[in-house]
Protein backbone atom coordinates (compact mmCIF):
# COMPACT_ATOMS: atom_id res chain seq x y z
CA UNK A 1 0.00 0.00 0.00
CA UNK A 2 1.25 3.41 -1.23
CA UNK A 3 1.69 6.16 1.73
CA UNK A 4 0.68 8.88 -0.84
CA UNK A 5 4.16 9.92 -1.65
CA UNK A 6 4.81 10.81 -5.35
CA UNK A 7 7.16 7.55 -5.00
CA UNK A 8 5.49 5.25 -3.99
CA UNK A 9 2.34 5.32 -5.77
CA UNK A 10 3.12 3.50 -8.64
CA UNK A 11 1.08 4.80 -11.25
CA UNK A 12 -0.18 3.07 -14.70
CA UNK A 13 -2.34 5.31 -16.80
CA UNK A 14 -3.31 7.42 -13.89
CA UNK A 15 -4.23 4.48 -11.79
CA UNK A 16 -2.30 3.89 -8.25
CA UNK A 17 -0.80 0.47 -7.84
CA UNK A 18 -3.19 0.79 -4.40
CA UNK A 19 -6.19 1.60 -5.98
CA UNK A 20 -5.27 -2.02 -8.81
CA UNK A 21 -5.15 -3.90 -5.59
CA UNK A 22 -8.55 -2.94 -3.99
CA UNK A 23 -10.24 -3.42 -6.62
CA UNK A 24 -9.07 -6.89 -7.42
CA UNK A 25 -9.91 -8.11 -3.75
CA UNK A 26 -13.10 -6.88 -4.91
CA UNK A 27 -12.69 -8.88 -7.97
CA UNK A 28 -11.65 -11.86 -6.59
CA UNK A 29 -14.21 -11.84 -3.93
CA UNK A 30 -12.04 -11.20 -0.99
CA UNK A 31 -13.69 -12.14 2.40
CA UNK A 32 -11.37 -9.11 4.03
CA UNK A 33 -8.90 -7.00 2.89
CA UNK A 34 -5.36 -6.04 5.00
CA UNK A 35 -4.01 -2.22 5.11
CA UNK A 36 -0.36 -2.20 5.23
CA UNK A 37 2.24 -0.61 4.10
CA UNK A 38 5.18 -3.58 3.44
CA UNK A 39 7.77 -2.36 5.67
CA UNK A 40 6.19 0.89 6.70
CA UNK A 41 3.64 0.17 8.50
CA UNK A 42 1.81 3.04 10.19
CA UNK A 43 -1.53 4.62 10.84
CA UNK A 44 -0.22 8.03 9.52
CA UNK A 45 0.29 6.37 5.83
CA UNK A 46 -2.83 4.73 5.23
CA UNK A 47 -4.24 7.86 6.55
CA UNK A 48 -2.16 10.22 4.11
CA UNK A 49 -2.99 7.85 1.07
CA UNK A 50 -7.37 7.51 1.98
CA UNK A 51 -7.14 11.47 2.27
CA UNK A 52 -5.49 11.71 -1.53
CA UNK A 53 -6.92 8.62 -2.37
CA UNK A 54 -10.35 7.36 -0.81
CA UNK A 55 -12.35 5.95 -3.58
CA UNK A 56 -11.03 2.22 -4.14
CA UNK A 57 -10.79 1.80 0.13
CA UNK A 58 -14.41 3.01 0.20
CA UNK A 59 -15.75 0.58 -2.15
CA UNK A 60 -13.75 -2.13 -0.96
CA UNK A 61 -15.01 -1.23 2.97
CA UNK A 62 -19.00 -1.17 1.39
CA UNK A 63 -18.31 -4.41 -0.49
CA UNK A 64 -15.56 -7.07 0.69
CA UNK A 65 -16.91 -10.11 2.52
CA UNK A 66 -20.48 -11.10 2.80
CA UNK A 67 -22.88 -8.48 3.55
CA UNK A 68 -26.57 -10.27 3.84
CA UNK A 69 -29.78 -8.59 3.92
CA UNK A 70 -33.61 -9.60 3.48
CA UNK A 71 -34.81 -7.64 0.73
CA UNK A 72 -38.46 -9.01 0.44
CA UNK A 73 -40.46 -10.59 2.82
CA UNK A 74 -43.71 -11.98 1.77
CA UNK A 75 -46.63 -13.21 3.93
CA UNK A 76 -48.98 -16.13 3.22
CA UNK A 77 -51.45 -18.86 5.30
CA UNK A 78 -51.48 -22.19 4.60
CA UNK A 79 -54.16 -24.68 6.54
CA UNK A 80 -55.17 -21.65 8.82
CA UNK A 81 -51.11 -21.11 9.76
CA UNK A 82 -49.17 -17.93 8.37
CA UNK A 83 -45.82 -17.81 7.57
CA UNK A 84 -43.08 -15.86 5.84
CA UNK A 85 -41.11 -15.80 3.10
CA UNK A 86 -38.28 -14.49 3.21
CA UNK A 87 -35.96 -12.75 -0.17
CA UNK A 88 -32.31 -12.94 1.25
CA UNK A 89 -29.64 -10.54 -0.75
CA UNK A 90 -25.73 -10.93 -0.65
CA UNK A 91 -24.66 -7.63 -1.48
CA UNK A 92 -21.14 -8.30 -0.83
CA UNK A 93 -18.40 -9.72 -3.11
CA UNK A 94 -17.45 -12.88 -0.97
CA UNK A 95 -19.96 -15.94 -0.80
CA UNK A 96 -21.69 -16.75 3.09
CA UNK A 97 -18.46 -18.50 4.76
CA UNK A 98 -21.08 -21.03 6.41
CA UNK A 99 -24.85 -21.84 6.56
CA UNK A 100 -26.82 -18.79 6.94
CA UNK A 101 -29.62 -19.57 9.90
CA UNK A 102 -32.96 -17.48 9.71
CA UNK A 103 -34.82 -17.10 12.60
CA UNK A 104 -38.21 -14.79 13.69
CA UNK A 105 -38.93 -14.24 17.11
CA UNK A 106 -41.46 -12.21 18.91
CA UNK A 107 -41.15 -9.05 20.44
CA UNK A 108 -39.99 -10.56 23.29
CA UNK A 109 -36.88 -12.79 22.09
CA UNK A 110 -38.56 -16.52 21.21
CA UNK A 111 -37.66 -18.08 18.63
CA UNK A 112 -41.11 -18.51 16.65
CA UNK A 113 -39.52 -20.53 13.45
CA UNK A 114 -36.10 -20.92 11.58
CA UNK A 115 -34.52 -21.68 8.72
CA UNK A 116 -31.40 -22.26 7.06
CA UNK A 117 -30.27 -21.37 3.47
CA UNK A 118 -27.81 -24.04 1.71
CA UNK A 119 -23.77 -23.13 2.95
CA UNK A 120 -22.33 -20.35 0.82
CA UNK A 121 -25.68 -19.21 0.21
CA UNK A 122 -26.65 -15.87 -0.90
CA UNK A 123 -24.03 -15.99 -3.59
CA UNK A 124 -22.69 -12.60 -3.86
CA UNK A 125 -25.56 -9.89 -5.74
CA UNK A 126 -27.65 -12.93 -6.03
CA UNK A 127 -31.33 -13.75 -3.49
CA UNK A 128 -31.98 -16.92 -2.10
CA UNK A 129 -35.76 -17.52 0.07
CA UNK A 130 -36.37 -18.82 3.17
CA UNK A 131 -39.34 -20.13 4.65
CA UNK A 132 -40.42 -19.55 8.41
CA UNK A 133 -43.99 -21.14 9.19
CA UNK A 134 -45.29 -18.95 11.81
CA UNK A 135 -47.80 -21.09 14.78
CA UNK A 136 -51.53 -20.47 13.86
CA UNK A 137 -52.93 -17.34 15.20
CA UNK A 138 -49.52 -14.89 14.64
CA UNK A 139 -49.56 -11.63 13.40
CA UNK A 140 -46.13 -10.89 11.29
CA UNK A 141 -46.07 -7.12 11.98
CA UNK A 142 -43.55 -6.60 15.03
CA UNK A 143 -41.43 -10.04 14.38
CA UNK A 144 -37.75 -9.64 14.73
CA UNK A 145 -35.57 -11.25 12.03
CA UNK A 146 -32.10 -13.07 13.33
CA UNK A 147 -29.33 -13.66 11.28
CA UNK A 148 -26.74 -16.16 12.09
CA UNK A 149 -23.39 -18.11 10.85
CA UNK A 150 -22.56 -21.46 11.62
CA UNK A 151 -19.08 -22.18 10.51
CA UNK A 152 -17.58 -25.66 12.10
CA UNK A 153 -20.17 -26.18 15.04
CA UNK A 154 -20.16 -22.63 15.82
CA UNK A 155 -22.74 -19.87 15.68
CA UNK A 156 -21.60 -16.33 15.17
CA UNK A 157 -24.18 -13.33 15.30
CA UNK A 158 -25.11 -11.47 11.87
CA UNK A 159 -25.96 -8.06 11.60
CA UNK A 160 -28.17 -7.42 8.48
CA UNK A 161 -26.80 -4.91 6.09
CA UNK A 162 -29.92 -3.15 5.64
CA UNK A 163 -30.60 0.32 5.42
CA UNK A 164 -33.10 0.27 7.88
CA UNK A 165 -32.74 0.94 11.58
CA UNK A 166 -31.75 -2.25 13.32
CA UNK A 167 -32.43 -3.33 17.19
CA UNK A 168 -29.34 -3.07 19.52
CA UNK A 169 -29.94 -6.79 19.11
CA UNK A 170 -28.79 -6.81 15.40
CA UNK A 171 -32.52 -7.78 14.67
CA UNK A 172 -35.12 -6.50 12.21
CA UNK A 173 -38.13 -5.85 13.39
CA UNK A 174 -40.70 -6.65 10.63
CA UNK A 175 -43.55 -3.83 9.26
CA UNK A 176 -45.11 -3.01 6.01
CA UNK A 177 -43.25 -0.83 3.45
CA UNK A 178 -44.56 2.51 3.39
CA UNK A 179 -46.42 3.03 0.25
CA UNK A 180 -48.36 0.16 0.35
CA UNK A 181 -51.83 0.55 1.07
CA UNK A 182 -52.57 0.87 5.10
CA UNK A 183 -54.90 -2.19 3.91
CA UNK A 184 -52.31 -4.09 2.24
CA UNK A 185 -51.87 -7.14 5.05
CA UNK A 186 -49.13 -8.80 2.12
CA UNK A 187 -46.17 -6.20 1.84
CA UNK A 188 -43.06 -6.71 3.83
CA UNK A 189 -40.04 -4.43 4.21
CA UNK A 190 -38.17 -3.93 1.38
CA UNK A 191 -34.30 -2.59 2.03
Amino acid sequence: MSDASPSSLHLDDGVTYTDNVFTHMCDVGACYGSLWNWHKIHADHVRAYYEKYPAAIDLAARRLGYRVRPSWVWTYEERGAPGLIVGIVNDGVASVPGILRVSVLDPSGSVLSQGALDAGYPLPGKVRQVELRLPPGTVWKGLRLKAQIEVKGQSHGVRWACKQSLNADGTLTLRPTTGLGESDETGGLAS
